[in-house]
C-alpha cells in the first residue's frame, strides 16, 4: 500500500492519520518464505516534527512458521510498534534514528511491514515450551506418538546398520 504524502510535504496539513489493512501473501527472509495468515493492520500517524516527517504506528499481523523441534506448522502473531523519520533519499538516512525512505510523494508501506516482520518474529519458534521434538532415528513426532526405535523382539535400541560393528567393538573392550 502506498501512502500519498503530498499534503504533508506541501505543509497543507500537520499530520496524516493511518488506519488501513494491507494484504501481503508471503515474505522471504533468510531463504525461507513465510506465509501471512492475516492481512497487516496498520494504525498510527505521520506527523510533521521540526520540519521533518515522523512515522509512529502499530502494525499487527500473523504468519505461519514451523516449530524448531517437531516441525509442526504454527501461527505466530506479531504486534510491532514502528517509529522513525521519513526521508526522501538514502543519503539522508539518520545514523542514530530509524528512518524510512519515501519515493517522490509516496511511502510504500510494504517495506515497512517487511522490516517489522524481520525485527519482531522470534528466531526460534516452539509449538509448546514442553515440545519433545522428533526422534533423531525414526523421525516420529514425540508429542504425538511413541518412538519406534526400540526393537520389540530384543528390547534393544535401534542402531544404524552402518554403525552396528562399533557396538560389538565396545563389548569386547
Amino acid at each position: 500500500m502506498k501512502i500519498n504524502l503530498e499534503k504533508l510535504l506541501r505543509k497543507e496539513v500537520d499530520s496524516l492519520d493511518l488506519n488501513f489493512v494491507q494484504e501481503i501473501d508471503t515474505i522471504n527472509y533468510q531463504g525461507k518464505d513465510f506465509k501471512f495468515t492475516s492481512p497487516a493492520k496498520i494504525e498510527g500517524r505521520i506527523s510533521r516534527v521540526h520540519g521533518d516527517l515522523y512515522l509512529d504506528c502499530k502494525i499487527e499481523f500473523s504468519s505461519v512458521d514451523t516449530c524448531g523441534r517437531c516441525l509442526k506448522d504454527i501461527d505466530i502473531f506479531v504486534n510491532a510498534d514502528v517509529q522513525g523519520f521519513l526521508v526522501e533519499s538514502e543519503e539522508e538516512v539518520l545514523e542514530d534514528e530509524d528512518t524510512f525512505v519515501y519515493n517522490g510523494e509516496e511511502l510504500d508501506f510494504k517495506e515497512i511491514v517487511e522490516n517489522a516482520f524481520i525485527l519482531n518474529v522470534p528466531r526460534k519458534v516452539l509449538c509448546d515450551e514442553d515440545c519433545k521434538g522428533m526422534c533423531v532415528n525414526c523421525g516420529v513426532n514425540l508429542n504425538e506418538a511413541e518412538c519406534r526405535c526400540i526393537d520389540e523382539d530384543e528390547n534393544q535400541e535401534f542402531i544404524d546398520p552402518r554403525l552396528s560393528k562399533l557396538k560389538d567393538f565396545f563389548k569386547n573392550n
